[in-house]
């Protein structure tokens, strides 16, 4: 049977907007949900709305036509989605208006307007770069109802390929693995730790360590848990030497919230970042914009490394 794809381009790339996070971390075998270059793929939006994620799909249609509507369906309701959403929101209706000559037309709903500009930018990269991976394909406009999508200045944007974006994913996506991560947040009552198991993905060029805090920052996936890190903490650095992970925050870090005790917030980093890593971590220091000869809310000392408490974990653990 003739391939519906052509091979994979190379310059495909995402907006210089916002960069594509691919992952890391080796596992046991092989994921089918991850492709190897040349195979095809569908992108979505990372569970933190910032990155695509690439995952292996097979069409079944044969008409270019029928596998662009096919393709989707499927990025609108992915099947059994691991650590990543769809790009195109729930809100927002998309259909094929035309395709003739290898140039598709898409038609959105009024409802497109009203998109973040980091939701609009991450849904074009993903539509874009998918559907042109399929042989038929070579460019692709939108329009929202009977208009051409414009730009802020007013001019149209035009038919798009995947060479209008800038940053390239062929090279990753050989590397771009997933893994489960063992996170801790407050419990709902404040009274200790949750666990909230999590699978993720995330890049090649990233640490474990960072990953495990980026994911802490966003918050936990439950309302069985609530937060720990301040919503204005901003991650400055983080290193490991001789077992220790140094962890460096702006100010934001310092911001009051009496609704989780600062016991909890230094602990949720300690043991999220102790558990997870085989036992390259084994204690954690933390500083503020370099400095770590704080007491964090007036009771927590900074200035020595903190090591793994399962005390403050609760027996009821949360998913």
């Amino acid at each position: 049977m003739k391939n519906l794809y052509s091979s994979m381009k190379r310059g495909a790339a995402l907006s210089a907007a916002f960069l594509l996070t691919l992952g890391n971390l080796s596992g046991c075998g092989r994921d089918r949900s991850i492709p190897e270059p040349g195979e095809e793929y569908l992108l979505y939006v990372e569970q933190g709305g910032s990155s695509l994620v690439p995952v292996a799909w097979q069409p079944s249609g044969e008409e270019a036509g029928d596998t662009v509507q096919e393709a989707l369906d499927e990025m609108r309701t992915p099947e059994n989605p691991d650590g990543y959403v769809s790009a195109i929101p729930a809100e927002v209706s998309v259909e094929v208006k035309s395709l003739q000559n290898g140039k598709l037309d898409l038609t959105f709903g009024d409802s497109y307007s009203s998109l973040p500009k980091k939701s609009e930018v991450l849904l074009r990269a993903a539509v874009v770069q998918s559907l042109t991976q399929i042989e038929g394909v070579s460019r692709v406009r939108f329009f929202i109802g009977d208009q051409p999508l414009r730009e802020a200045d007013g001019t149209e944007t035009g038919y798009m390929g995947a060479d209008d974006f800038v940053q390239n994913i062929g090279s990753a996506l050989n590397s771009y693995q997933k893994t489960e991560l063992t996170l801790y947040f407050a419990a709902a009552d404040g009274n200790g730790l949750a666990v909230e198991t999590v699978n993720v993905r995330y890049n090649s060029n990233t640490s474990l360590q960072k990953l495990i805090l980026e994911q802490l920052l966003k918050g936990p996936r439950t309302q069985e848990s609530q937060d720990t890190l301040p919503a204005d903490a901003m991650l400055l650095g983080v290193s490991v030497k001789d077992g220790i992970c140094y962890v460096n925050f702006d100010e934001g870090f310092l911001a009051q919230d009496y609704q989780v005790s600062p016991e909890l917030v230094v602990y949720s980093l300690v043991n999220s970042l102790v558990d997870n890593g085989d036992g390259e971590v084994r204690a954690v220091q933390i500083s503020v914009n370099g400095e770590s000869d704080i007491s964090f809310r007036n009771t927590v000392d900074l200035s020595r490394p903190f090591e793994r408490n399962p005390d403050l974990v609760e027996e009821t653990e949360s998913h």
